[in-house]
C-alpha cells in the first residue's frame, strides 16, 4: 500500500496534468502586456489549471501515505523512526503541495526567474522588480502579490500545525520517561517554527521577497 502510494505520487500527477509547464513564461509575457488583473488570457488560465490539478493529485495522494506511515510507525516498533522519518517527509509533501492547489499561479513564478533569453519577459520583469522598488503598483504586479503572500502564508499555517503535531508528540514521549524519543521529534519541531516565523514576516512584507524572486535569488 505505501509502495503504492508512494509511486503514484510521483507519476499519477503528470499523466493527468503534463502542463507544458515550460510555456508559463510566455504566457506570463502575454499577461503582463495585456495589463493584467484577474481575467487571465486563455493560455495562462490553462497552465494555471494545469498546475492546480497537478498540486491537487498529489496532496491528495500524499495524505493517505502520511496516515499509513503513522499508523505503521505506532504499530512496528522495530522500525518507528525510519518510518517516523518517511511520515515527515510525506507531511511535507503533503504541506507543498497543498501550496500549490491553494496559489496554483503563486507557484509558478519562480519559472520566471529561469526563463530562456526572451527579450519582451526580459523587458517585463524589469518593469516589475522597478515597480516593486520605487511603485506604483500595476495590476498584474497587485495579483502577483497576492498569490505570492497566499503561497507564504498557507506555508506558515501548515508548518504551525505541523510544530505543534511535533511538540505535543514530544511531550507525550517525555511524560512517558522516553527522554531520547522525546528529543526527536524536537529538532524537526524548531525547523518548522522557523519556517512558521520566515513565513510570517513575508506575508507582513512581501515586496522585498518577490523582488528577490523576480532576480533569481530566490
Amino acid at each position: 500500500m505505501t509502495l503504492l502510494l508512494a509511486v503514484a505520487f510521483f507519476l499519477a500527477p503528470p499523466l493527468f496534468f503534463p502542463g507544458p509547464f515550460d510555456d508559463f513564461p510566455r504566457a506570463f509575457a502575454a499577461y503582463w502586456s495585456s495589463g493584467g488583473g484577474r481575467g487571465f488570457p486563455a493560455d495562462l488560465q490553462h497552465l494555471i489549471d494545469q498546475q492546480f490539478g497537478y498540486h491537487l493529485v498529489r496532496a491528495v495522494i500524499a495524505l493517505p501515505l502520511l496516515v499509513v506511515l503513522v499508523a505503521l510507525a505506532v504499530r512496528i516498533r522495530r522500525f518507528r523512526l525510519p518510518l517516523a522519518v518517511l511520515a515527515l517527509a510525506a507531511a511535507t509533501l503533503m504541506i507543498l503541495n497543498v501550496q500549490g492547489f491553494v496559489s496554483p499561479f503563486g507557484t509558478l513564478l519562480p519559472r520566471l526567474a529561469h526563463h530562456r533569453a526572451n527579450a519582451d519577459l526580459t523587458a517585463d520583469l524589469a518593469q516589475a522588480r522597478n515597480q516593486l522598488a520605487h511603485g506604483p503598483i500595476s495590476p498584474a504586479l497587485h495579483v502577483m502579490l497576492d498569490e505570492y503572500v497566499r503561497w507564504h502564508l498557507v506555508k506558515g499555517v501548515l508548518s504551525g500545525l505541523l510544530a505543534a503535531v511535533l511538540i505535543g508528540l514530544s511531550v507525550v514521549a517525555w511524560r512517558r520517561g522516553r527522554r531520547w524519543y522525546s528529543l526527536l521529534p524536537t529538532v524537526p519541531a524548531l525547523g518548522a517554527l522557523g519556517v512558521v516565523v520566515a513565513n510570517a514576516t513575508t506575508v507582513a512584507n512581501p515586496a522585498p521577497g518577490l523582488l528577490l524572486l523576480l532576480q533569481g535569488s530566490w
